[in-house]
């Protein structure tokens, strides 16, 4: 793709909202109980790597399964932000695929003994895109834990541990 042309603008414009897109629609979802925005990110057959976070191995899944996955993986927190930085790194592979490279500070938010806690994450994401009918997708997420700061606990929370 040439960086001159309008589809390239227009493009790059698309990705930037959706990288900023997954990750308020995981807290909207969070919030509401409804993943739906969530979902609408992804291609109908996706790969969620959350691997460096929780260990294990990536999961290939309909993307209707994955708010399922948030859903389950944020239940110990009371509220999720994403502060998704603004500045996507895009590298464009073709006219319908790319990846982008993306940091964000996530916070959770627990209660422990009627004291709020805070843990947070700098993550860096890395989205492998396909443009589709629907527009740009995620085919494939990667989530890569730069630096945890906060109640470490709440880390041990995202990975399963439950307080008595």
């Amino acid at each position: 793709m040439k960086g001159q042309d309008l589809q390239y603008v227009l493009d790059w414009i698309a990705v930037q909202e959706l990288v900023a897109e997954y990750g308020q629609a995981i807290d909207f979802g969070k919030d509401t109980g409804d993943w739906s925005r969530w979902v609408n990110c992804f291609t109908p057959q996706m790969t969620a790597d959350y691997t460096r976070l929780f260990g294990g191995e990536p999961i290939t899944m309909a993307r209707e399964q994955i708010a399922k996955l948030g859903s389950d993986a944020l239940a110990v927190f009371t509220r999720v932000q994403h502060a998704t930085a603004n500045t996507v790194r895009t590298h464009f592979k073709s006219a319908t695929e790319a990846q982008a490279m993306a940091y964000a500070d996530v916070g959770h938010f627990f209660p422990l003994n009627g004291v709020v806690q805070e843990w947070t994450v700098v993550i860096r994401y890395t989205h492998d895109l396909e443009k589709t009918a629907e527009g740009w997708r995620i085919r494939k997420v990667l989530l890569d834990p730069i630096h945890f700061r906060g109640n470490l606990l709440g880390l041990e929370l995202a990975r399963g541990k439950r307080l008595v």
